[in-house]
């Protein structure tokens, strides 16, 4: 098994210190892990200001330096023709394009991503984009279901004191994510998010009821 790590939820996960529980959160080792070819460059670039305004603070910045020295890297995709039309449908940018057309050629590939729109482009045009979409199916793990994975672990407390030290929260913390949110509440708001993209994730076994009782 492969794991393709987008670069959104790795910048995501570093903030929120999650980056380093990836493996066991996703029931894999280090050596499964891969990133895109431009991955270190965008994520950290060479101006040391900008990256450190990127990552938020220092601690962001050491954990995704500590993490890109050792990753791997995804491996080419050969079918062009598959890139070509995925550069067609709005939604779905470059990064996610070629992490789409490389799930397809990788035995039981996992897709964590923090790009829903590219999800919903894909479940809009699935018919288009029958092999994406059929290799992409109960395989992905987005930010709100990494976080829910998380809980299941190291337990809501632990997982939400991290959440709260995020120096840059994006737009789903800020809304359901106050000093104040009790676990039932944060869980209901996670599962909303995610409900949206359900035909997609991985590890329902894992994730709450509420979630996986829905068709996907």
């Amino acid at each position: 098994m492969i794991v393709l790590a987008d670069n959104d939820i790795l910048l995501k996960l570093a903030q929120c210190d999650l980056l380093d529980a990836l493996p066991a959160i996703l029931g894999q080792e280090w050596s499964a892990i891969f990133i895109s070819p431009t991955a270190k460059y965008q994520l950290l670039p060479k101006n040391p200001a900008k990256a450190l305004s990127k990552c938020g603070n220092e601690e962001t910045l050491a954990r995704l330096a500590a993490f890109l020295e050792n990753a791997q890297t995804v491996p080419a995709v050969n079918n062009t023709q598959l890139l070509a039309l995925l550069d067609t449908i709005d939604g779905i940018d470059g990064g996610e394009k070629f992490l789409f057309a490389a799930a397809v050629e990788i035995e039981n590939p996992v897709l964590i991503t923090g790009d829903k729109r590219a999800l919903r482009a894909l479940l809009a045009h699935q018919s288009s984009l029958p092999t994406v979409f059929a290799s992409l199916q109960n395989t992905v793990v987005t930010f709100e279901s990494a976080i829910l994975l998380a809980m299941r672990l190291f337990g809501f407390a632990i997982v939400k004191q991290k959440l709260l030290g995020s120096p840059k929260p994006d737009g789903t913390l800020r809304l359901v994510l106050k000093s104040e949110t009790g676990e039932a509440d944060f869980v209901e708001c996670l599962c909303s998010y995610s409900k949206q993209v359900l035909p997609f994730l991985a590890l329902k076994a894992h994730l709450p009821q509420q979630l996986t009782n829905l068709k996907d």
